[in-house]
């Protein structure tokens, strides 16, 4: 089995108008026939897709991109995509919820966010050769993470994340934890989020792999499970910025057998 593991896809700025079939290798590049070898792909859609205009009162921009994004993304070879992220609720319940309805339309698969706690929580599993992944998704408590019956993202809490790792143990052979967080622009893990990516493997976790920093941080091979402190940004439009820890980013491929 093998996995293609890519940081945040913000489908805005120039981005926008490249979403149509004829650009898609001069968008992903050499990444495409990874992307596209790979059983299970995946990436962080960090914005939701909706066309609400009701932005949600929060420091930081409200990002959102269009609903063609979803098939722009399947039609790279995405099949699965991380929500647990500190922008996906920008656009309130509306935004998840139409974020939800064109993924499931383009048949697309999601982890870490829902209507609900129990949802934003449920543990994605994925099968083949009699080899069973189970994929986690947790995020950083900035704005979008939910706690209770209502929509959001699934929160890093390490008691709440210790009993889904030990749930994911019982029911697969392997078991990635995908975060979102940490320092933004800053290329080094600091000694919290070691300590917690630890705990992760010390608990159960085979691959810890995190973004949100928007840059390229260190990686570890920890209890023999590798971790990842920050893949930086996969496609993130910013044209004010260039020759920037921003413009770099790396994905993870990874085989089980």
């Amino acid at each position: 089995m093998q996995l293609f593991i890519s940081g945040d896809f913000c489908p805005i700025n120039r981005l926008e108008n490249l979403m149509s079939d004829e650009n898609i290798e001069y968008v992903f590049g050499f990444m495409l026939n990874k992307i596209r070898i790979s059983d299970l792909a995946i990436t962080n859609l960090e914005c939701p897709l909706t066309e609400s205009t009701k932005a949600r009162n929060k420091t930081g921009p409200n990002l959102k991109g269009s609903l063609k994004s979803s098939r722009f993304l399947k039609s790279a070879g995405f099949n699965l995509v991380t929500l647990a992220n500190n922008h996906i609720m920008d656009y309130g319940t509306q935004g998840l919820k139409d974020t939800i309805k064109v993924l499931k339309k383009d048949k697309i698969n999601y982890v870490g966010a829902g209507l609900s706690l129990n949802q934003a929580k449920s543990i994605f599993y994925y099968k083949k050769n009699n080899i069973n992944v189970a994929i986690i998704n947790f995020t950083e408590n900035e704005w979008s993470t939910t706690t209770g019956d209502y929509s959001g993202s699934n929160p890093i809490n390490p008691v709440q994340n210790f009993y889904l790792i030990n749930e994911a143990k019982k029911n697969a052979d392997k078991v990635i934890v995908i975060t979102h967080g940490g320092h933004e622009m800053y290329d080094l893990p600091s000694p919290r989020m070691k300590k917690l990516f630890r705990f992760f493997v010390d608990v159960g976790a085979d691959v810890v792999i995190n973004h949100h920093t928007h840059c390229i941080s260190g990686y570890e091979i920890y209890k023999k499970a590798p971790i990842f402190y920050s893949l930086g940004n996969f496609i993130f439009d910013n044209q004010d910025i260039r020759d920037n820890l921003w413009n770099i980013g790396m994905a993870v491929n990874l085989i089980f057998d």
